[in-house]
């Protein structure tokens, strides 16, 4: 992609929206952004409005190259009421990829989520816990569960498959991303030296990303030239204390299927597609310091 496109980014003024468009500006890009909120430090140009408003977004898509697309809900936990997000997250995703493909916009990158193929069972506390498999990728196949939330991505992805078949000349990248820290939420994690405490998400396989690797991320997926449909999940896992990745299979999934011998295990997330097909690695891993 040229310096002179111009990248559409919605969900621009939260932390990875913000981020991203400071790194694609860095990169050359011509930015336009949206939210639905403007704040007073955000540094760039912004269009405000809503993108549950399909004639809204037409206006905006039209003349961009491509579409990084983050601008949905969030979770049960912070967001709206279940129905809500399910409906309103669906039609926030159908307006922008039907706008994108209707206005001939070639790459298109969308926000998916961990929680579209693993669903957190806060009834079960303890271990055993299961993944489909381990060492776990992005290939990992749609079971949110009874969260909507997750389910919203389940559907917003298949869309975007079905629209590289249709059109064959079209890039769509799902990236599965996983819990997303800062810096405070790094250093929190750093000092914990013990598992009790409710910090821990074993049903999401300990992932983890920083916002900077984040928009990194989206930024190597807009180099990406080459057309049709790909999902990645970009994520680390927790390094608790001095465990080893076969140590915590041994002692929190032994009951999950194992692609290869568990002593072989290096990682409980193989990031090798990714960094094959992009380049990209993540630069950050929080090490967790516990008493072991």
């Amino acid at each position: 992609m040229s310096s002179e496109s111009i990248v559409l980014v919605t969900g621009a003024t939260g932390k990875l929206g913000a981020r991203t468009c400071e790194v694609l500006k860095q990169r050359g890009y011509a930015l336009r952004a949206t939210d639905q909120k403007l704040p007073a430090d955000f540094p760039f140009e912004l269009e405000l409005g809503d993108l549950k408003d399909e004639f809204f977004v037409h206006r905006l898509v039209r003349g961009v190259s491509a579409v990084v697309h983050l601008g949905n809900h969030p979770n049960a936990f912070v967001g709206p009421s279940p129905q809500r997000i399910l409906a309103e997250n669906t039609q926030m995703n159908a307006n922008v990829f039907h706008a994108a493909l209707q206005q001939g916009v070639r790459q298109l990158v969308f926000a998916s989520s961990v929680q579209a193929f693993l669903y957190t069972d806060f009834s079960r506390l303890g271990p055993p816990y299961r993944m489909p498999y381990l060492p776990l990728d992005g290939q990992a196949p749609c079971a949110p569960g009874p969260n909507t939330y997750g389910q919203s991505k389940e559907f917003a992805e298949r869309m975007l498959q079905l629209a590289c078949d249709a059109q064959p000349q079209l890039a769509a990248t799902s990236l599965r991303f996983p819990m997303l820290v800062n810096e405070q939420m790094q250093q929190r994690f750093e000092t914990i030296r013990t598992l009790k405490g409710g910090w821990f998400n074993f049903h999401e396989c300990l992932s983890h990303l920083t916002f900077d690797d984040g928009a990194e991320l989206i930024a190597s997926c807009l180099q990406r030239s080459a057309p049709g449909y790909r999902q990645y999940f970009p994520a680390l896992s927790l390094q608790l204390g001095k465990r080893s990745a076969a140590d915590v299979i041994r002692e929190f999934y032994p009951d999950t299927p194992l692609r290869q011998e568990r002593e072989a295990i290096a990682e409980l997330i193989d990031l090798s597609e990714i960094t094959r097909e992009l380049g990209w690695k993540p630069r950050r891993r929080i090490l967790v310091p516990l008493d072991d």
